[in-house]
Order: C-alpha cells, then sequence, then structure tokens
C-alpha cells in the first residue's frame, strides 16, 4: 500500500494531505457513519442548551444520571447496570482493569484497537483465527475448544463481527456464553453495530449472566461520532466497578443532552434500519456483479474482496485519485488477506457513484 495505512477510517485529513484533494471533495466510505446525519432533534437541543450559559459554566453531572436513565430505556435495561465514557476504548480498559484480565482469546480478524488497548493493559493475547470460507463468523464450539485448558480468563468477540458485519444469532451467542460461565471465563462483547438488528443483543441478558460485560456505541447508528459517547452494560457489582475505573466527567453535559434526544427518537432509529437494509442489500447486489466476493453483513457496511489479479495498490489510488473516493483498506487487520477492503453503506446516490468508481478502477488496475 502507498505509504502507510490509516489505523481507521474517516481519516479525511490524511488521505487529503497525501494525494492533494481537498477534504471537501472527498467522498468518505471508510467511516461507518448513519449517512442521514442525527436525528433533528440532536441540533436543536444543542441549540437551545447554548442558550443557557450552565451548560459551559457548570460541571456535569458526575453520575451521568439523566443520561443513564435515557440509555436504560432505549437499550431496555436497568440505570444501574450501565457504565459511560466517552467511548469504547475508555470501557474496555476499565473492564480490564476492574477484572484484572490476564489472558484473552481474540478471534482475529478484528477492529485494531482490541490487540492496541490488550497490550497496553499487560494481557496476553491469543489470537483465534476466523476463516474467510466462514465469511469469518464465529464457531462456539472451535472457540469453546481453544477455551479449554487455555487459562483464559477473557474473550473478547464483536456481534455483528468488524470488520465483515457478519451476525452471530443471539441464541447461539448466549450458549457460548453460558459455557464460558461455566469455565470461569468473563465474555466481553462488542456490540458497536447491533442497533441495526437490535433484538440479537445480550444487553438484556447481564443479570443472568454475571460473567458477560456489553459494549454499546451511540454515536454511530444516531450519526454523531464527534459527541463520543459510549456505554457498557453488566450486572449492578460490575458495571460500578468499571465506572470507579473511569475518569470523572467522562461525558460532555452538551453531548449527554444531545444523545438522550437521539436515543428518543424511535421513528429515526426505525427508518434507520429500513433504508440501511434496502441500501445494503442494493449494494451488495452491485458489487456482487462487479465479481468482487462480498460476505453477508448485518451492518452498515460491507467486506469485500478484490478478484484474484487485480493490483490492490492500484486500484485504492485510483479510488481516490480518480474518483475521489475513500475506501477502509483493511490490511492492518490482523489475519485477513489481502485484497479486502471495507465500504460504508451511504445514500442510494452515493452509493451508485462508488459502483460506478469500482468498475471503472477495476479496468485499470
Amino acid at each position: 500500500m502507498i505509504g502507510l495505512v490509516p489505523l481507521h477510517g474517516g481519516q479525511l485529513r490524511e488521505i487529503s494531505e497525501r494525494f492533494n484533494i481537498p477534504v471537501s471533495q472527498l467522498m468518505d466510505f471508510s467511516a461507518n457513519i448513519n449517512p442521514d446525519g442525527p436525528p433533528p432533534a440532536v441540533l436543536s437541543t444543542l441549540r437551545t442548551s447554548l442558550e443557557d450559559t450552565s451548560m459551559l459554566t457548570a460541571y456535569p453531572d458526575l453520575e451521568q444520571t439523566e443520561l443513564k436513565e435515557s440509555i436504560a430505556i432505549y437499550a431496555g435495561v436497568r440505570a444501574k447496570s450501565l457504565a459511560v465514557a466517552n467511548g469504547f476504548i475508555p470501557l474496555l480498559q476499565s473492564a480490564l482493569s476492574a477484572l484484572k484480565v490476564r489472558r484473552c482469546l481474540v478471534p482475529a480478524p478484528a477492529f485494531v484497537e482490541y490487540r492496541r488497548s490488550l497490550t497496553h493493559a499487560g494481557v496476553e493475547i491469543e489470537p483465534h483465527i476466523l476463516t474467510a470460507d466462514a465469511n469469518f463468523g464465529y464457531d462456539i464450539h472451535a472457540m469453546a475448544d481453544a477455551l479449554v485448558d487455555g487459562g483464559h480468563d477473557a474473550v473478547l468477540l464483536a456481534n455483528p463481527q468488524n470488520p465483515s458485519g457478519v451476525l452471530t444469532p443471539k441464541d447461539v451467542l448466549l450458549q457460548f456464553v453460558s459455557n464460558c460461565a461455566r469455565q470461569n471465563v468473563t465474555v466481553l462483547l462488542d456490540e458497536a453495530f447491533i442497533d441495526y438488528t437490535p433484538l440479537d443483543s445480550l444487553t438484556m441478558d447481564v443479570e443472568r449472566f454475571t460473567n458477560l460485560i456489553v459494549f454499546r456505541s451511540v454515536t454511530k447508528f444516531h450519526g454523531i461520532p464527534g459527541l463520543r459517547v459510549a456505554y457498557a452494560v453488566a450486572n449492578e457489582i460490575i458495571s460500578r466497578a468499571l465506572s470507579e475505573y473511569l475518569p470523572p466527567w467522562p461525558i460532555t453535559t452538551l453531548a449527554s443532552c444531545a444523545v438522550a434526544s437521539a436515543l428518543a427518537d424511535d421513528p429515526f432509529s426505525e427508518r434507520t434500519r429500513l433504508h440501511n437494509h434496502q441500501r445494503r442489500t442494493r449494494l451488495k447486489a452491485g458489487l456482487d456483479a462487479l465479481c468482487l466476493r462480498t460476505y453477508p453483513s448485518a451492518a452498515n457496511f460491507l467486506l469485500l474482496c478484490l478478484p484474484e489479479g487485480v493490483s490492490v495498490d492500484r486500484f485504492w489510488k485510483h479510488m481516490i485519485v480518480k474518483h475521489h473516493i475513500v475506501l477502509r483498506d483493511c490490511s492492518n487487520y490482523e489475519a485477513l488477506p489481502p485484497g479486502h477492503f471495507r465500504t460504508a453503506v451511504h445514500t442510494e446516490k452515493k452509493n451508485e457513484q462508488l459502483l460506478r468508481a469500482v468498475a471503472a478502477s477495476l479496468e485499470s488496475s
């Protein structure tokens, strides 16, 4: 790949500087954010909040009571089961510290920050390699075998899986969690994209399984990544322990108010799920027609693999230079074979632009 691959999607400034293209002219398919933007109430709430100077002059609520109550209603859990922070990583780090995790099984490929966070916490990592033949989905029996006599005290999963978007059904995951409970293994479950299929969430099962911690994001589904809000759901004892390892005032008052208004907009959530399903289905069909392999995603992105013989470097560069479209190059995902890219699901118009650009770039690569 030309130069260093951006560690995350959405790094348009870096791409802009590398290829001398203004950020305003780049079309970002590398970050998986709701293309319709935030619920209308978010902007009106922020505007109204700024008219009250106490929003800026007073410290945020240390307990984040109102925010937790909003999340509790949205996710169908108790407020006392929640810990909140300005992103997933602080919550994961607090869990590793609170539980004193020493050895963790991590299916790969996976979100690159998993390994970074575990390494920084001094946790020994055992990768569990997923295969393209199984669409990088989880084989709970193989993972259970890997845990036997492995000395693990935790396993870190994502559902839907990242980067493939493949969904593991709730009943299958619960079977795995139950098996882990018998082995005294904690399941750290990242549900950053579960809002697209909420019935498969395990948030309401944390009281039944004390070895389960579920992490969820507010920002991707609701189109507000700049506000940085995420939450963890666990039984009350563990959630209290997580909060003790988080820094005070992790979320601003403005972000808390805006997120509460976003979570209350049920019609927005329903429209988002419907639109994403329709758009993703059409986009996948278009990519399949171009002879790219795409994986069965339940999220708002698709993992695709270029046909054999196509130059990965040339394809990626052509997409940017000629079409100003940025895909997520997945070459820095551990255990992911070469030639894989991830694309966000955008609006119908932008998805059509993507398909035309991919067709042209394949011919030029």
